[in-house]
């Protein structure tokens, strides 16, 4: 049976927090950007079309990740940066101008890059597991493309590596075990052409994912060909220290909240109080509700509980910099954001009759039956 939505709308509560960014933000320990957009940049004679599906963690308990980011600005951006907004300037500035239509000159190169960065697991205080991929082309065939599937330690801030995590004599030199679990990846493979597995050299991409383990099948460049297993098949692989590091005891919650520069984009250094704050046409909650997809949502991400998203009206009324500040529910937060980026009747906030950015914070309670 089909779920259906219910939402309270919590309106005076919205009224109240929604103000424009140069007033002040909301301070919070969790934030996770939603990125979808696409750009164009020229440089001499090339245009770069660049294409984004981020889902990036700009900090988790009160801490920015520095070597998360430095990791994920290196594999995207080709730089490591303590920022995702470091290491997207770096990228532009590598490729030109911004501008908003493609010229008509056929002397002109075209060069594509398609980002997309997803959000496997979070388990709070512990880790955070994603799939990233990023694919260059030119107008005739695939310049580079690469993928990882990895799993951020946010105990000790750093990639967990195949050490970390398994008995590599067990792994690589018990002929018996080593057979056993190539027997396992084969049977809960999500499918594959059997002469392009190399599996003397598996495992080699991984990502933890709750009770199960994640392993690339290296049959190409998108990571789309995997093997899930459950982590009581594969006990035996496991190390001691990582067993000891699944039972550790979780750091002390921090109070300490993220500094907004972290969280928010920044809006234009003239951006100014609006008198006009941005409106919605209709029901914000009943148009999220409408737009809302449960493809790919499971059962146990619909508890009821708070969503509370920031972002940014333009001067449009397009929305972008959609940063969610409830992260634990990464299956909503995404479904919720795509519902965002559906919305159509937004009108921008005003300063003297004209459109400006503004920031809107909206809190969601959503109950599900």
């Amino acid at each position: 049976m089909i779920n259906r939505l219910y939402t309270l709308f919590l309106s005076l509560f919205v009224s109240l927090v929604a103000l424009a960014q140069s007033a002040g933000t909301i301070a919070s320990r969790d934030a996770m950007l939603y990125e979808s957009s696409s750009h164009l940049f020229e440089k001499a004679d090339m245009l770069t079309s660049v294409s984004m599906e981020l889902e990036w963690p700009k900090g988790l308990n009160g801490s920015v990740l520095p070597e998360l980011q430095r990791y994920l600005t290196s594999f995207f951006f080709g730089q490591p940066s303590d920022s995702y907004e470091a290491g997207w300037r770096y990228f532009m500035s590598q490729h030109g101008k911004e501008v908003w239509a493609i010229r008509d000159d056929a002397d002109a190169s075209r060069c594509y890059y398609d980002m997309h960065l997803r959000c496997l697991w979070l388990e709070p205080g512990r880790y955070i597991s994603f799939l990233a991929r990023l694919e260059e082309r030119n107008e005739k065939a695939v310049v580079s493309s690469k993928h990882a599937y990895f799993t951020f330690d946010l105990i000790n801030n750093k990639v967990l590596t195949q050490k970390d995590v398994f008995n590599q004599t067990r792994l690589w030199q018990d002929a018996g075990i080593r057979y056993q679990f190539c027997e396992v990846l084969d049977a809960t493979a999500n499918g594959y052409s059997s002469d392009s597995v190399d599996w003397d050299r598996l495992p080699n991409q991984f990502a933890l994912k709750g009770q199960n383990t994640l392993f690339d099948l290296c049959t190409g460049n998108s990571g789309d060909v995997y093997s899930e297993v459950g982590n009581d098949v594969i006990d035996v692989l496991f190390s001691k220290n990582f067993k000891k590091w699944l039972k550790r005891s979780l750091p002390v919650a921090v109070t300490e909240k993220l500094p907004n520069e972290a969280v928010y984009t920044t809006l234009p250094s003239d951006s100014v109080f609006p008198e006009v704050q941005p409106q919605f046409e209709g029901s914000i909650a009943v148009a999220i509700g409408q737009n809302l997809s449960y493809t790919g949502l499971s059962h146990e991400a619909l508890p009821p509980g708070r969503v509370f998203v920031s972002f940014v009206v333009d001067v449009d009324g397009s929305l972008k910099d959609i940063v969610f500040l409830t992260v634990s529910n990464i299956e909503l937060n995404r479904a919720v954001a795509s519902a965002l980026q559906l919305l159509k009747g937004w009108k921008p906030a005003t300063r003297d009759g004209k459109p400006v950015a503004c920031r809107y914070n909206l809190p969601l309670i959503l109950h599900f039956q």
